[in-house]
C-alpha cells in the first residue's frame, strides 16, 4: 500500500514544467564538463513528455553542444531508480538522482557518443 501511494505521489510531482538549470557532461575519459546556462525546459504530463534542452560545454577539443529533444512518453520506475524516456521505438534510460515536487536530478548514458550527461531541472510551473 505504502508503495503504491509512494508511486502515486513521485507520479503527481514529476508533471508540470521543468527548467533546466545545469547540465554536466562527463567524457570517455571521465573529464567532467559543465553548462551553467542551458536552455529549454520540459513539460512533463500526466502521459507525455514534451520540450527541448540545449547545452553548450567548452571541452579539451573546444566547443562541444548537446541537444536533448523529446516528443513521446515516459516510465517511472522508483523500484530501479529510473525515469525513461519513450521515443518510439528508442527509450533513453535515466538514472534518478533526486525527484521531488521542486527539483530533478537525472543522468544518462549516450552509447553512440560515448558520453554521460547529467540535467538538474527546478519546477517552474
Amino acid at each position: 500500500m505504502l508503495s503504491c501511494n509512494k508511486a502515486r505521489r513521485f507520479n503527481k510531482d514529476i508533471q508540470g514544467t521543468w527548467e533546466v538549470d545545469m547540465v554536466k557532461l562527463q567524457d570517455a575519459d571521465g573529464f567532467s564538463f559543465f553548462d551553467y546556462n542551458p536552455t529549454g525546459n520540459l513539460n512533463i504530463s500526466e502521459t507525455s513528455v514534451q520540450g527541448e534542452i540545449t547545452s553548450l560545454f567548452q571541452s579539451f577539443q573546444g566547443s562541444v553542444t548537446d541537444t536533448l529533444k523529446l516528443q513521446g512518453s515516459y516510465q517511472l520506475k522508483l523500484n530501479q531508480s529510473e525515469l525513461n524516456w519513450i521515443q518510439a521505438p528508442d527509450t533513453i534510460r535515466n538514472r534518478i538522482f533526486v525527484i521531488t515536487n521542486k527539483n530533478l536530478e537525472i543522468e544518462h548514458y549516450d552509447a553512440k557518443a560515448q558520453h554521460r550527461l547529467r540535467y538538474v531541472f527546478k519546477k517552474v510551473l
